[in-house]
């Protein structure tokens, strides 16, 4: 047998080793391949939540600015009422001390002081004495001294006015017309008289009181028991009476020389609604209506030719025009205060808005100067402020308003007292606080009786010459006399 040399053994021994060595690389090589895929797919996977790290990183900054502009709306508005900005409707200076109000009548109010106008010559005298004594039950003399007090109550009366009213069925010979004579006290299509029609009305627009304890006080102290629905067809049937004297009223706002404007939320049936005004020194009138938008003001102000005066709700001047606006100057001296509150008092931001504030008392205080030179001062200090250059965000925003708003605000200081629109925000005040205590109507008919009666009742009260119980009571018998014929007959009593 041949022998092979031993070169050959050695090298077939190395290709088995190698042979051996190679599948285990081959083996290693696809572990590490698996191992390179498994490697991959973790990279991609911490890509895509790097990605999402990144978004979610990115909104959360969204969010943390738009929470502290949220922040910063908040506390401007909270320190609005933390401080005192004006005292009486005026703004004061700086240098003004802040003196604390004395107790009793203050300069300038009316004298309430009931001895002064009572003639007590008409008042009915009793003379009060005691057989007994009450604590030893002796008898007792009758005196010439006496001490006198004055009383002044009320009638409570559980007895109502019943009474069944026979009207004679007579006849006009020149008219050819049955003659109905209709009482006075009497109204269409309700048993209750014109009394209880105006007392339930003063209860709900005076005395801010809910249907329920409206019907709680009439039996009370009348011995009258409605209930809350009767109460609400009362209230349905005045405002029909009302309501032709209700538009006299918005013509009387129109043919004014300034048109006091505002809005507030109302609710209906728990649905957003808004309640207008449109008021001067005399009349005040509600307006019922759906939305904010400018179409409501637009109807409202008709063709007055009357200056509005308002906050800076763009929709009044869009109707408008620049040359019939006027911008309410506590409005805006505020909207200054909100946004320096924040800073230190020599920031160019906080000596505009004293600047500002210079400029309003500068005007009123000067009552001798002529219309021309109060606007030729009014151009001359606000051109001074416009003129101001920063940077700075919040003397931006400041300068902003006052250049958009600079032609109204020179008018409202020559056209109207005080320049500012407070009329129009203490006569909404009263439908404030109705919508707080009664959430509302429950309907948007109902909601248009609030505001015809409501500008009815707020005007008369108003009207201190006028006597409110005689006044009121004639508009809702013209109103019955227009709608209702028969009652336009002067009613006569068999004694």
């Amino acid at each position: 047998m041949l022998q092979l040399p031993a070169y050959v053994e050695d090298l077939r021994k190395e290709v088995r080793l190698l042979r051996i060595h190679n599948q285990q690389l081959q083996r290693s090589h696809s572990i590490s391949m698996g191992k390179r895929s498994e490697l991959d797919l973790e990279i991609k996977r911490l890509k895509r939540e790097n990605k999402e790290l990144e978004r979610e990183k990115k909104r959360l900054e969204k969010e943390q600015e738009r929470l502290k502009q949220e922040i910063e709306k908040i506390s401007k508005t909270n320190n609005r009422y933390q401080i005192a900005l004006f005292d009486h409707g005026n703004f004061k200076h700086k240098e003004e001390d802040s003196e604390k109000k004395k107790k009793g009548g203050q300069t300038g109010h009316a004298d309430t002081n009931r001895e002064k106008t009572e003639d007590y010559s008409s008042f009915k005298r009793k003379r009060a004495y005691a057989k007994t004594c009450g604590n030893c039950n002796s008898s007792l003399a009758r005196a010439f001294c006496t001490k006198q007090k004055i009383l002044f109550d009320i009638v409570i009366n559980p007895e109502i006015i019943k009474m069944i009213i026979l009207s004679e069925r007579q006849w006009c010979g020149k008219c050819k017309k049955e003659v109905l004579v209709k009482d006075q006290q009497s109204l269409p299509f309700t048993e209750y008289g014109i009394n209880t029609f105006m007392m339930t009305m003063i209860l709900r627009f005076s005395c801010h009181s809910s249907m329920g304890n409206i019907s709680k006080v009439l039996q009370a102290g009348y011995g009258l028991c409605l209930s809350k629905s009767d109460v609400a067809n009362l209230l349905k049937s005045a405002a029909k009476y009302l309501g032709k004297h209700y538009e006299e009223l918005k013509k009387a706002v129109r043919r004014g020389r300034v048109m006091y404007n505002d809005e507030t939320g109302w609710l209906v049936h728990g649905q957003k609604a808004w309640m207008w005004i449109m008021s001067n020194e005399e009349v005040t009138v509600y307006v019922a209506a759906e939305s904010r938008g400018k179409g409501i003001f637009e109807e409202m102000y008709g063709d007055s030719i009357a200056l509005s005066m308002h906050d800076g709700y763009a929709g009044y001047e869009s109707v408008t025009g620049v040359a019939k606006t006027a911008y309410c100057w506590t409005h805006v001296l505020r909207f200054a205060f909100e946004e320096t509150f924040k800073l230190v008092s020599d920031h160019l931001a906080c000596k505009i808005r004293d600047k500002l504030v210079d400029v309003y008392q500068l005007i009123r205080l000067h009552t001798e100067w002529t219309r021309e030179q109060k606007e030729e001062g009014l151009r001359q200090e606000l051109d001074s402020i416009l003129a101001s250059q920063s940077t700075d965000q919040t003397v931006k925003n400041i300068l902003h308003r006052v250049r958009n708003q600079k032609e109204g605000l020179i008018l409202s200081l020559l056209e109207t007292p005080d320049g500012t629109n407070n009329l129009s925000e203490r006569e909404l005040r009263n439908m404030a606080i109705k919508r707080t205590i009664s959430y509302g109507s429950d309907t948007y008919k109902g909601m248009e009786n609030t505001a015809v009666i409501g500008s009815v009742m707020q005007t008369l009260q108003r009207n201190k010459d006028k006597p409110f119980i005689p006044t009121f009571k004639t508009y809702l018998q013209t109103g019955i006399q227009e709608k209702y014929h028969q009652y336009i007959h002067t009613a006569y009593y068999d004694s």
